[in-house]
């Protein structure tokens, strides 16, 4: 997994989705959660103190991996350039084919007599 600065993470992401929209996997998994900057297991009698002002975000297409960290400073601008991205390609949803079980959905009856 290739942890990136926020900008190239970004710009990654967009071509992730390129790539999804030509050809090849047709999913763009994205994942979010928070990180305290360990990258070793903490030992049992340390004292915990979990300082979450940091968010991992890794996006996954195939077996490409990207990966960035947030900082609290930056989480709102990273937000907007964030959903920009996604609106942007948003273009490239496919419905859902309805099967004749979800049509011929019977409707419930209330019986008060």
């Amino acid at each position: 997994m290739t942890l990136l600065s926020n900008e190239e993470f970004l710009s990654q992401l967009g071509r992730m989705y390129m790539d999804a929209r030509l050809g090849g996997p047709k999913s763009v998994y994205v994942t979010m959660k928070p990180y305290d900057g360990r990258t070793k297991p903490q030992p049992k009698n340390a004292d915990s103190q979990l300082d979450c002002n940091k968010c991992l975000f890794r996006a996954k297409l195939g077996k490409r991996r990207i990966s960035t960290v947030v900082s609290s400073k930056e989480v709102n601008k990273f937000h907007l350039a964030y959903v920009s991205v996604l609106r942007a390609n948003m273009d490239n949803l496919e419905r859902r084919k309805k099967t004749d079980a979800m049509k011929t959905k019977p409707t419930p009856k209330n019986n008060m007599a």
